[in-house]
Order: structure tokens, then sequence, then C-alpha cells
């Protein structure tokens, strides 16, 4: 791997285990100590942590550092997180749509 492709895929990994522990930016940059535009710049790949900030993140993620840059195949217990996660985002999609759908109704009823 190029040191860019190594910087995408930690910024790309940044992104989903950030996503996956439902963790903001802003929260993520205060449990590290530095700023919300500093995550928010690694995130873009605009920047790298530094390995002390990637060791930290590894244990906020709960992974390897080696996970986290891309070098090892993620965990069985991680993938199993992203596959659970991937399908209660489906499940909130599904009932957030069911709910606009009775909103709907109902104000159709109420201009009746």
């Amino acid at each position: 791997m190029t040191s860019e492709e190594i910087q995408k895929k930690i910024a790309e990994n940044i992104v989903k285990y950030r996503d996956l522990n439902n963790i903001s930016q802003v929260e993520l940059a205060q449990m590290l100590d530095y700023s919300n535009k500093s995550v928010s710049k690694w995130e873009r790949g605009l920047g790298t942590p530094d390995i002390l900030v990637l060791y930290r993140l590894s244990v906020i993620f709960g992974i390897s550092v080696s996970e986290l840059i891309g070098q090892d195949e993620m965990s069985k217990e991680t993938k199993e997180l992203i596959k659970k996660t991937e399908k209660d985002k489906k499940e909130q999609r599904k009932a957030k749509k069911r709910a606009e759908e009775r909103a709907k109704k109902q104000k159709k009823k109420e201009h009746k």
C-alpha cells in the first residue's frame, strides 16, 4: 500500500468506526483532547493522526491499530457489529417511513 492509500484507509476507518460506535466528531475530539477540526481533517484524508492518537483511537473503537490502518482484516466481532448496525439502520429507516406515511394520512384526515 502506498502512503496515500494508507491515509485514505485510515480516513475511511475513522469515519466507519466512529459511526459504528455512535460517536460524533465533537465527542471523539473531546475524548482525544483534540479539536473537532482535527477529526474532520483526518476523516477527509487531509491529515493523519500520529501513532499515539492512532493507538488511542483503536482503544476507543475496540480494534487493533493494524485494523484501524487497514493492515489487518476486520475481526469477526467487528464484521458482526457492522452487519447488526446496518440492519438496525435499515429498520430505523423503515420505521421512519411508516411514521411519515401515518402522519400524511392523519394530515389528510384533518383537512377533510
